[in-house]
């Protein structure tokens, strides 16, 4: 990826590291959710999940001068059929919607540089049971990404992700797994770590299953205060690229936004299939990048740590 010209000073090499080793995942940016550990119950089937969210981040510094403020929405659904008894298929859908508000740029190329930016994804899963403590997963997945006014055919985000994961005991799924995908100019590699670890009956470890600021794959340490109540931690990396309108004051450019986001979150059971979330937290190390149709960088800035909040709404069958 070209570099921009870059504005301000983002966080220290050893604050981002130290991050690095406590998240220890990276997430892929299509905001598309891939296998994790917790997708799969006790007996090692995996469940439908329908989950909404929403979530805001307040006015923000932006170095170089003015300010940042982001409105996200965000629904999925995913779910897995058995086809035998070593293959099942499964289905993931999923739609974001971030209206972003910029005043005051002087630090920017472009003073308003995006507005309101959708994400529509698909992602069909196949997943082949090797033996019986092992699972294989392969998922397509491709999504339109875009500014309201982009140009559907040059706002597609599409690659795979390929995972195998291992049920070492009734307590403890790990997994490992890596994704390419084509990024709007760029294609990336995302290795990923997946792991359910239930410590104690009442302490876990591992990825989220929740719609949250860091997305479904992101890590949390979770403890169950009783049959209703759960609070946690953690945090997740998040990198998403856009297409921009056609129209607009870049055309058909490239727009970025990458945070990494850490949270606490606090979880009630609502009924026996529906759970909501609370979250408060920070996006750290938040940085924005605008690029030409083609991928060239024009220019990269970024932002103060931003408070987060928000809340998730889930059923899972």
């Amino acid at each position: 990826m070209k570099p921009g010209s870059s504005k301000g000073k983002g966080p220290s090499n050893a604050i981002l590291t130290g991050l690095a080793v406590f998240i220890l995942v990276l997430v892929s940016s299509t905001g598309l959710s891939a296998q994790t550990a917790t997708d799969l119950d006790a007996s090692g089937n995996l469940r439908l999940s329908i989950s909404g969210s929403t979530f805001y981040q307040p006015k923000t510094h932006v170095s170089g001068g003015g300010d940042i403020t982001v409105g996200s929405y965000r629904i999925s659904a995913n779910g897995l059929i058995p086809i035998n008894d070593r293959f099942s298929f499964g289905l993931g859908l999923a739609y974001e919607f971030d209206d972003y508000n910029f005043s005051g740029l002087t630090g920017f190329a472009v003073p308003d540089p995006w507005n309101k930016i959708q994400r529509v994804g698909l992602s069909p899963r196949l997943v082949y049971k090797l033996q019986q403590d092992w699972n294989l997963s392969f998922s397509p997945i491709v999504q339109y990404a875009g500014e309201q006014g982009a140009a559907f055919d040059k706002s597609l985000v599409y690659g795979g992700a390929m995972s195998a994961m291992h049920r070492v005991n009734r307590n403890l799924f790990v997994g490992l797994g890596a994704g390419v995908f084509y990024r709007l100019g760029e294609t990336r590699l995302f290795p990923s770590l997946m792991v359910s670890w239930r410590i104690t009956d009442q302490l876990r470890f591992g990825n989220s299953n929740r719609l949250g600021p860091s997305g479904p794959a992101g890590l949390e340490l979770a403890y169950t205060l009783d049959k209703n109540w759960e609070v946690s931690v953690g945090g997740g990396y998040r990198s998403n690229r856009f297409r921009l309108d056609h129209n607009g004051t870049t055309p058909d450019g490239i727009g970025q936004n990458a945070t990494v986001p850490v949270c606490a979150r606090i979880g009630r059971k609502l009924g026996q299939d529906f759970h909501l979330d609370l979250y408060g937290g920070a996006a750290l190390g938040g940085s924005l990048r605008l690029e030409d149709k083609n991928g060239n960088g024009i220019d990269s800035v970024h932002y103060n740590t931003a408070p987060i909040m928000g809340l998730t709404l889930s059923s899972f069958f």
